[in-house]
C-alpha cells in the first residue's frame, strides 16, 4: 500500500491574516480538486487533518501498481496548483503551496475508535513515515521514500537527497524528490 500525506505549507499565518470564511472557501476548493486527483489515480481519501489530506492507494481493494498511482496523483497536485495559484491569487489573494510526503509498505486497515464513534483508517510505520516526510518537504516538493522508489521503478523523475532523520525514528531514512515532470 501507499500513503500520501498533502499539507498547505504556511497556512496557520496564512489564515490569521485573512477572512476565515474566505480561508474555509479556499480549503474546500483545494480538497474537491486534491480528492478529485486522489480518485481519478484509484486512491482514497483516508481523511482530511486541518490543512492536510490523507491518502492511501491499495486499500481496501489491492492495487499492484500502488506506487505508481500515488506517485503520479502527487504530479497531478503539483500541476493542478500551478493553474489553481494564478486564480487564487486574483480571488483569494493567497498562492497555495503544498508539502508532500510518499511512502508505501504495510499496514493495518481497518476501523480504528472507540464504541461511540469508529472510523475506518489506515494506520502503521508507513502512515507515519509519510507524515514525517511530508512534515520536512519544501513548499511545492513532493518527498519520497525509497521503499516507493523501488515500487514505482523508473517510471518517475525521482533524484536522491540522501539519508534523513525524521522525527520520531532511530534509522534514517532515504529521501528522494520527485521532479516536476
Amino acid at each position: 500500500m501507499s500513503v500520501l500525506f498533502a499539507d498547505v505549507v504556511g497556512f496557520t499565518p496564512l489564515a490569521e491574516s485573512r477572512d476565515a470564511e474566505r480561508m474555509v472557501a479556499l480549503l474546500n476548493e483545494l480538497f474537491s480538486m486534491l480528492t478529485e486527483i486522489v480518485f481519478r489515480h484509484g486512491g482514497t481519501v483516508d481523511k482530511f487533518i486541518g490543512d492536510c489530506v490523507m491518502a492511501v492507494w491499495g486499500a481496501p481493494l489491492a492495487q499492484a501498481d500502488h506506487a505508481r498511482r500515488a506517485l503520479a496523483a502527487a504530479e497531478d497536485m503539483m500541476r493542478f496548483l500551478e493553474t489553481a495559484n494564478e486564480e487564487w491569487r486574483e480571488r483569494y489573494d493567497v498562492e497555495v503551496r503544498l508539502g508532500v510526503g510518499v511512502n508505501s509498505g504495510e499496514a493495518i486497515v481497518g476501523n480504528v475508535g472507540s464504541d461511540k464513534r469508529m472510523e475506518y483508517t489506515v494506520i502503521g510505520d508507513v502512515v507515519n513515515v509519510a507524515s514525517r516526510l511530508e512534515a520536512i518537504a519544501a513548499p511545492n516538493q513532493v518527498l519520497v521514500s525509497e521503499a516507493t522508489r523501488s515500487l514505482a521503478g523508473d517510471a518517475f523523475p525521482l533524484r536522491a537527497l540522501g539519508e534523513r532523520n525524521l522525527t520520531g525514528r532511530k534509522a534514517t531514512t532515504t529521501v528522494y524528490a520527485l521532479d516536476p515532470g
